[in-house]
């Protein structure tokens, strides 16, 4: 045990040495402290304790680096962590790396392999080398169960531009990632039969077998878990207090939400859906009302936390009471979660889709904004199909629109160096203008991680040439504060008002950063307005509309002239068209 506790110190020297060496030695110095542990691994290279060195001192270098990506560096970091997780048969006994050591190492590469490489597949292959490690104890196995099970089940990759069936993938290689998503929950749910996450996965996995019964009584084994995980918690509190017992509350919560959809899956009758629900509602609002500021260090969870997740409960119940009918008791429960949280894009969504006002009488035409966190959550999930169905199925041009009425207003295309295209999305704007004007530099932004991840692959029909030279993840204004002013020539945005609203900022930033004379090409969609109307409402899509007369008067307020502004249908809903606007702006001062 001792000589075990050495190496696990020796090791964690190595590691702030290194840490040391990137920090506060100059560049010359961290080159030497690389090229000797390199010249070490020739002459021996099964020393995972050198291994580990230089992993460490050239992961941190990738992570300060500001230049392009180094592929070819980066898989040789993942290698080296891999080597020292999972040693080599050729590895004597004694240079085995401490359990702790190897697990973090593994780790460490399953993360660069995901979110660097894009290489999910490899990703799961270190994942499941960690959980295998002798000696790890329950949180570090959970945690590398819980990384695995997510891209097992996740549905899409980004590859070459396009999205990727992952099952699809490992099921090409023999190997059927949902009956190997099973075999993992059984491997850890038999050595921790009380752990609710395991029946939580499990009853994920089912769901996408299509076996909604079965997938049901798994989530509400998961349920009655994290139920008697938290009375237990409480039971036990030496100090009479629930703060230390937020974390069971909390997923009793959550698994409470995942029961009540398996049990709508599974045909399970309103009032039993509606009575998993309630049963964490009862348990969570004494709690909540009597509970103190609460930081867990070890999980990192704090009481704000444990709101969100009410949120989440209300809106739930609010859905289930709008689907059997209960217009009313919905908007009960949206207004709860709004006040809870009165910037919530589902609630605010979900009320407008009921009607203008709440069951108070209390107007939502305030609203100018969505939430971004909504925003980037509705299109992340909505990713892996978004081309496919808003083209496909609901015909949207906007895209065609706002490239089409760009290349209208530019007498002198070949001018334009630098276009922004805000809330990006997929690149189906982007690649229209690649194709039409390959000369122009292209930088785009969405709020959505996965959006991005697709947008970044993207490729040009001809050519193969990469759409954009940047994209990032940012709102709008934000990223369009980034540019230095009189930098861009057009900024573009096809389908993105309708989710931000109040434009008055976008359009203000927009001002900074377009050259004289700059153009700012977009479409709204267009509503019916009163006479106490602002020009801007919520509409119960859940998208915003404006109106011609609010999009003139912010274009006058920010030193902008309407070059055009052309009606058009931009696509289909429920089978009607949707009308809007694809406009121009000209930079005037």
């Amino acid at each position: 045990m001792m000589a075990n506790n050495q190496r696990i110190l020796l090791y964690y020297v190595l590691l702030v040495c290194c840490f040391i060496a990137v920090c506060f030695c100059d560049d010359d110095d961290v080159f030497k402290a690389i090229e000797i542990c390199k010249d070490k691994l020739k002459d021996d290279p099964h020393f995972p304790r050198v291994q580990y060195s230089l992993a460490q001192l050239l992961d941190a270098q990738i992570s300060s680096a500001d230049s392009e990506l180094d592929v070819s560096l980066v898989k040789e970091v993942v290698q080296l962590y891999r080597d020292v997780g999972n040693p080599p048969n050729a590895v004597e006994e004694k240079r085995i790396p401490p359990t702790k050591v190897r697990f973090e190492s593994l780790m460490r590469a399953a993360t660069i392999a995901k979110d660097v490489l894009r290489e999910r597949q490899q990703a799961i292959s270190y994942y499941m080398l960690a959980m295998q490690i002798d000696g790890i104890d329950q949180v570090s196995i959970l945690v590398a169960f819980e990384e695995t099970l997510k891209l097992l089940l996740s549905s899409t990759i980004v590859k070459q531009g396009a999205s990727i069936d992952i099952l699809g993938e490992i099921e090409a290689e023999n190997e059927d990632p949902l009956q190997l998503s099973l075999q993992l929950c059984n491997f850890v749910g038999n050595k921790y039969p009380n752990e609710p996450l395991v029946d939580e996965f499990r009853g994920a996995t089912l769901r996408k077998l299509k076996q909604p019964n079965s997938a049901y009584q798994s989530y509400e084994k998961a349920m009655i878990k994290s139920r008697e995980h938290y009375l237990n918690c409480r039971n036990e509190s030496q100090q009479n207090s629930e703060d230390n017992c937020f974390v069971h509350l909390k997923k009793f919560i959550s698994t409470s939400i995942l029961v009540a959809a398996a049990a709508r899956e599974a045909g399970i009758s309103f009032d039993d859906q509606m009575s998993c629900l309630a049963a964490a509602e009862n348990y969570a609002v004494p709690v909540l009302a009597s509970a103190q500021e609460y930081d867990d260090e070890e999980t990192h969870m704090t009481k704000d936390d444990l709101i969100s997740e009410m949120v989440e409960l209300y809106n739930n119940m609010g859905v289930l009471e709008k689907k059997r009918g209960s217009l009313h008791e919905a908007m009960k429960y949206f207004r709860k979660a709004l006040d809870i949280n009165p910037t919530d894009g589902h609630a605010i969504v979900q009320l407008a889709s009921i009607s203008s006002q709440d069951d108070d009488g209390r107007s939502i035409s305030h609203v100018k904004e969505l939430d971004r966190g909504y925003v980037a959550g509705l299109f992340d999930g909505y990713s892996s199909r978004f081309e496919s169905e808003l083209v496909d199925v609901l015909k949207y041009v906007g895209h065609e629109l706002v490239y089409n009425s760009l290349r209208d207003a530019l007498p002198n295309a070949t001018s334009i160096g630098t276009i922004v295209d805000l809330g990006c999305g997929t690149g189906l704007l982007g690649e229209l203008i690649a194709t039409g004007m390959p000369w122009v530099a292209i930088h785009g932004t969405d709020l959505s991680q996965r959006m991005v991840d697709i947008s970044l692959e993207r490729k040009t029909g001809s050519g193969g040439r990469a759409v954009y030279s940047t994209v990032s993840n940012f709102d709008a204004s934000e990223f369009l504060s980034n540019f230095d002013k009189a930098s861009v020539d057009c900024v573009v945005a096809s389908d993105v008002f309708i989710y931000i609203g109040d434009v008055s900022d976008v359009l203000g930033e927009c001002m900074k950063c377009l050259v004289k004379n700059g153009l700012v090409g977009f479409t709204v969609e267009s509503y019916e307005t009163t006479e106490a109307d602002s020009g801007l409402r919520l509409l119960p899509s859940g998208r915003f509309g404006h109106s011609k007369e609010y999009v003139y008067q912010m274009a006058e307020k920010h030193g902008f002239q309407v070059l055009s502004w052309k009606d058009a249908v931009l696509r289909q809903q429920a089978g009607k068209n949707v009308n809007g606007a694809v406009v121009i702006l000209q930079k005037q001062r």
